[in-house]
């Protein structure tokens, strides 16, 4: 017994001997990596977006994790819709089931916007502030693209909604604030595009990230910022005080040029962020620069 106990320790020794051969004695370098040799990079900026479910046009959100079963408890028909000084005609209403809950849908060409309801036995209804969901169609041009962004931006912030049709009439309200502060920085990189250039943007399928970048490249080429990561050491292995050098290529459809994204970071990696199977770093400040590559 106490030979097999020993054998098993010093396979275990020379397990770890192996490993720790296999760790290249060398001082602290920038280690100049592939997108591949990351499980997760994200930048602040691109954080801010992900955080507010921010990713690509055409713009869609649900709070329903699953909304493959609809079942349609009534239709109003065609109903007009007035909020402030904004009004918007010909918008299909009714009244749908989803996972028993049930919603107020107001839909048209370029938009639609679904709020849960207390539906009463007199067929009246109030909004309940849970569930809801929305999408901007990415076939609007810009001006009713922006339209439709200001539409949402009064609907989340609380102003009553003034239903008008043959059908149903009435008035009904909804707010919630995550929804405005993402509308506010929607609204501000689209208004921050070439005007020549919005139009076709907004038909193709870029990620909203590539659209901030594209708004900073003649502006801010280049800017201070920080970064998360997270790195197999099976792939990289990092000693402390490393730092890392990881160039990123983003694709912007409608657009005469591409963008090169060079991330360089400035604090080095600690002892505390390098685990045994990965190292895993948050907030590391960096350095990022921005060039225009030509499309073929």
């Amino acid at each position: 017994m106490e030979e097999v106990i020993l054998e098993e320790e010093t396979k275990e020794v020379e397990e770890l001997q192996e490993k720790e051969a296999k760790v290249e004695k060398r001082d602290p370098e920038v280690l100049e990596l592939n997108i591949e040799d990351f499980k997760l990079i994200e930048s602040a900026l691109e954080i801010r977006y992900s955080s507010l479910k921010l990713d690509r046009l055409p713009i869609e959100f649900s709070t329903i994790k699953d909304m493959k079963n609809q079942n349609l408890i009534k239709t109003f028909g065609i109903t007009d819709l007035k909020i402030n000084e904004l009004h918007l005609k010909d918008c299909n209403s009714r009244i749908v089931e989803i996972n028993r809950k049930k919603y107020l849908e107001l839909k048209n060409r370029e938009f639609k916007l679904g709020l849960e309801i207390e539906l009463k036995d007199d067929g009246s209804f109030n909004a309940v502030v849970n569930n809801y969901y929305y999408k901007i169609y990415k076939n609007s041009n810009l001006k009713r693209f922006m339209s439709n962004i200001k539409f949402l931006k009064e609907v989340f912030v609380g102003h009553s909604i003034e239903l008008i049709g043959k059908l149903l009439t009435g008035r009904i309200s909804f707010e919630n604030r995550i929804e405005i502060m993402k509308l506010d920085l929607l609204e501000k990189e689209i208004l921050g595009l070439e005007s020549i250039k919005k139009e076709k943007l907004l038909q193709e399928d870029n990620s909203l990230y590539s659209l901030a970048l594209l708004n900073l490249i003649d502006k801010t080429p280049e800017l201070q910022s920080w970064v998360n990561f997270r790195c197999d050491l099976d792939k990289v292995q990092f000693i402390e005080g490393d730092r890392i050098s990881i160039e990123r290529i983003h694709i912007v459809r409608g657009n005469d040029f591409n963008i090169r994204e060079k991330i360089v970071t400035t604090t080095p990696i600690e002892s505390r962020e390098i685990k045994d199977t990965e190292v895993v770093a948050y907030r590391k400040t960096c350095e990022i620069s921005l060039e225009k590559i030509p499309r073929k």
